[in-house]
């Protein structure tokens, strides 16, 4: 499982394809508003 900053850095794919946390895309989400 790559680091919260490397899923950050490679962009949302890696979130989509790994769609098994919503929690985690939650805060990626609210992170990139910022």
């Amino acid at each position: 499982m790559p680091t919260f900053n490397q899923l950050v850095r490679k962009g949302r794919e890696v979130l989509v394809h790994k769609s098994t946390a919503p929690a985690l895309q939650k805060s990626y989400n609210s992170q990139k508003k910022q």
